[in-house]
């Protein structure tokens, strides 16, 4: 029984580490999932389409994505929602700010900063590595509950090694592999920022203001760096980033940032009507 459980863990491992550089999905096949995504997410929140703030969000979009030399369909939406944090850029450059992020981020080297890391990701492809590791994860805990089925074990026993291998799975190879991702694209990011023309220094001075929001989340079980980390690791690398890039030059115009009408949120299914008494 130990060895069938040492043949099946093996293969989860050497299965989850295959994808760690393996990317099974395309654009093309990313990019109904990509659209579907943005339009959710608008009509949940609503959309800031005028004022001082769009227009920071237009602009910063257009300049970094100059910067990133990625050939994508580019969109930028401010999405209202003041007590959300956050930013992101879903496959094939459709760009999201958050109205909440904007007192952290503070001014526009700032927001820079955070759109430069949320291009990034989309630029290295982390969102069809993620799901290309996250399809052979399971596909191999799939594989391990086939070969515990042949054991002797009971239903609670087998239960209990599968949370077992899948805690082992998540904190040994996913997350580790997630924060891989982050430290890539905080990176990649300032690149795009210095590239852009900004501040790379508001870059330290941004996740400083994180740590000091708090949070008590190990940073060994966290998607993410601890923010001092990311502070420290960045103040570091900017001296030669600024070198590298110093004689950057855009290849041609600024890329056009389209306007998709956002699509209708899809239809409730009414209740079924009740029979009649």
């Amino acid at each position: 029984m130990l060895r069938s459980l040492r043949a099946c863990l093996g293969l989860l491992l050497g299965l989850a580490l295959a994808a760690c550089n393996l990317n099974l999905y395309s654009d093309g096949e990313l990019e109904p999932l990509s659209l579907q995504a943005y339009d959710e997410f608008t009509n949940e929140h609503g959309m800031v389409d005028r004022g001082p703030q769009y227009e920071m969000v237009q602009r910063i979009a257009q300049r970094i994505a100059a910067a990133s030399e990625e050939d994508f369909r580019w969109e930028a939406r401010l999405l209202r929602d003041d007590d959300t944090p956050n930013a992101f850029c879903l496959p094939n450059g459709r760009i999201a700010v958050y109205t909440g992020i904007l007192p952290l981020t503070q001014n526009e080297n700032g927001l820079a900063v955070v759109m430069g890391h949320e291009v990034a990701h989309a630029v290295l492809r982390h969102g069809g590595k993620r799901m290309t590791q996250g399809m052979l994860t399971g596909a191999a805990l799939s594989a391990v509950q086939a070969g515990l089925g042949m054991t002797e074990m009971s239903e609670e026993a087998k239960d209990g090694v599968l949370a077992v291998l899948g805690i082992g799975a998540e904190v040994g190879l996913t997350l580790p592999y997630s924060r891989n991702h982050e430290t890539e694209a905080d990176v990649l990011g300032l690149r795009y920022a210095i590239r852009a023309g900004y501040d790379p220094h508001e870059a330290p001075k941004l996740w400083e203001r994180m740590a000091r929001l708090g949070g008590g989340t190990f940073v060994w079980l966290s998607t993410h760096p601890s923010s001092e980390e990311r502070a420290e690791n960045l103040r570091q690398l900017i001296p030669q980033l600024q070198a590298e890039e110093a004689g950057w030059q855009p290849k041609g115009p600024p890329p056009k940032l389209h306007k998709t009408p956002v699509g209708k949120p899809a239809p409730k299914h009414p209740a079924p009507a009740q029979p009649k008494k």
